[in-house]
């Protein structure tokens, strides 16, 4: 059976935004604007204060300077990106239940294309 859909928890969308900005996209952008620790309504329990699908998570800009000028990361985009790899790269995904979506490094940079361009434009 092919999971095509899985309901991703506040955590899981902070998870994928951290796993992306601190070890996946940072050779293809530049966070130009990104508070993490306002996420968190208790860091040390690894707390997420409840998301707006529409809130912006961070601010990127291209690492190169030839494909995009600006581009906002939020929840609602983190959400496309999933089920894109979902639909097309489902090997990106280390663990996928149905209730449980966990990504390394490599799969958190693709959502994150994915949500942003709708496509994997680099790497």
């Amino acid at each position: 059976m092919k999971i095509l859909e899985v309901e991703l928890s506040d955590n899981e969308i902070v998870d994928i935004y951290t796993t992306a900005l601190e070890g996946g996209i940072g050779y293809w952008s530049i966070a130009e604007e990104y508070k993490w620790e306002y996420l968190y309504e208790d860091y040390s329990k690894n707390l997420v204060k409840p998301l707006d699908d529409n809130q912006v998570l961070v601010v990127l800009s291209d690492a190169h300077d030839s494909d995009f000028s600006m581009v906002e990361l939020t929840p609602a985009k983190i959400r496309a990106g999933v089920k894109l790899v979902l639909q097309k790269y489902p090997h990106l995904c280390s663990e996928i239940d149905g209730h449980n979506f966990h990504v390394d490094a490599n799969g958190a940079d693709a959502i994150v294309q994915l949500g942003l361009f709708g496509e994997l434009v680099y790497g």
